[in-house]
């Protein structure tokens, strides 16, 4: 009886494993069928400006320019 037990086990684990992906595949076929717009960004974050060949665009404070200098003193790191 008991193997029997455990294969019943076994087959209802699998049963709520597929209904659950079932479940999954369903709610996400709605998403794709739903409005695109909903899953577009509206705009880019106004916070960070586009990166360009000379830095970020509104980024001149002293961490940036310590990160792009060339020595340790021009960053401001102490001596040893």
């Amino acid at each position: 009886m008991m193997p029997r037990m455990r294969n019943l086990r076994r087959w209802a684990i699998a049963a709520a494993l597929a209904l659950s992906a079932g479940v999954g595949v369903a709610a996400g076929a709605e998403l794709m069928q739903g409005d695109g717009s909903l899953l577009a960004a509206s705009a880019p974050p106004a916070l960070l400006g586009p990166i360009t060949e000379a830095g970020r665009a509104g980024w001149d404070c002293a961490p940036e320019h310590a990160a792009t200098a060339r020595t340790a003193t021009a960053a401001g790191l102490p001596r040893d």
